[in-house]
């Protein structure tokens, strides 16, 4: 047996996106002192180097095989590659990779910080199989069978659960009974500050089916005197398909940010952020738009109606998210009345802050 380091290690299944999972990981990183390994550090994502961390970083596949073939590599990676997670007297799984825990210590202290348990093997199961081919569907079939029978089997050994929401919470309660308890990821809030209010609207989620992008773009195109701006990153699966849906609209802007450079002075120019997902688990930029004072249009529905004061800090509409709904919402969210929600935005970000997360986690590692 190797010897104990008496350290803490942070197992991610992926940095693929500049997404508010990957940057979650990273505060955690940095606030434990912890060593951080994935899947693999995807140049789409964030280099940890230049956003200060100093931590051991381990890779523990590779970013260069084929998309659909991905999971699979990455499921046999984290099952048989693994085994240096015998040196950490703490180890926190986070995300899809729970199976790696065959190669903690028996003395390890396992903790699993919970987003969401997969949704392609619960709760969205039918919109992932809805996008495979007739022909591939008896292999996800089967897959999907002997996942969430490892899952289940490897949630069971952890010794701590936690989640990021109420919402997760239930989650994990409906498919799996297991109990767990809330610690809602952190905003920097010395970070995100209020400066100025701009002429635009932001759209920051990942550009991908369950972020319903695609339905806030509708609502622009039929109100060409609003802007909106569009966030997006290289590794984003449906960005082909929303440029072809906005192109003849001046109105529609898109912007990717190579190093994530000026990413806080965009969310200090909005007029407000529009976030509107599929029953989100969590999703940190509504807790940062409004820490820089931005109020928020969301889905009611999920971890947005946890973080959301309706009419207060934002504006709640049908978790449906009909086009309808949202115009209605953005129209209602002029430059004024977005105005007039800065305080209300500003005060509820407090709830949130890094330095009680931080106090928090170390005391679940403790």
């Amino acid at each position: 047996m190797t010897q104990k380091t008496n350290k803490t290690i942070i197992l991610h299944d992926t940095f693929l996106y500049k997404g508010w999972g990957e940057r979650l990981i990273l505060m955690m990183g940095k606030a434990l002192g912890a060593d951080i390994a994935t899947g693999f550090f995807s140049k789409g994502s964030f280099d940890l180097r230049e956003e200060g961390f100093t931590g051991k970083m381990i890779e523990v596949s590779s970013e260069i095989f084929a998309k659909g073939f991905r999971h699979l590599k990455l499921k046999w990676a984290f099952l048989t590659k693994t085994k240096f997670l015998d040196d950490y007297d703490t180890v926190i799984f986070s995300g899809d990779c729970l199976s790696a825990v065959r190669n903690c210590n028996q003395n390890t202290k396992k903790i699993y910080y919970c987003h969401t348990p997969p949704r392609y093997l619960y709760d969205l199961r039918d919109l992932y199989l809805g996008k495979i081919k007739w022909y591939m569907r008896p292999a996800f079939e089967i897959l999907s069978f002997v996942f969430k029978r490892m899952y289940e089997k490897d949630i069971k050994q952890m010794d701590l659960i936690l989640t990021n929401s109420e919402n997760t919470r239930k989650r994990l309660k409906k498919f799996l009974w297991v109990d767990s308890k809330v610690l809602y990821p952190p905003a920097n809030l010395k970070e995100f500050t209020w400066k100025a209010q701009g002429d635009y609207y932001l759209s920051f989620a990942r550009l991908s089916d369950a972020k319903r992008v695609d339905r806030i773009i509708e609502a622009f195109k039929d109100l060409p005197e609003k802007k909106l701006l569009v966030i997006y990153w290289e590794n984003d699966p449906q960005k082909e398909q929303l440029f072809e849906l906005a192109k003849w609209y001046s109105n529609i802007e898109f912007r990717t940010l190579p190093g994530n450079v000026g990413f806080t002075d965009i969310v200090w120019s909005c007029i407000a952020t529009i976030y509107i997902p599929i029953d989100e688990d969590f999703g940190m930029i509504s807790v940062e738009a409004m820490a820089a004072g931005k109020p928020v249009i969301g889905v009611n529905e999920g971890w947005l109606k946890e973080t959301i004061l309706d009419n207060k800090t934002g504006i709640l509409i049908s978790d449906q998210a009909d086009v309808s709904d949202l115009k209605q919402a953005i129209i209602n969210l002029t430059p004024e009345k977005a105005l007039s929600m800065r305080s209300d935005c500003e005060q509820r970000a407090q709830d949130f802050s890094l330095d009680s997360f931080s106090q928090q986690l170390k005391s679940y590692v403790k």
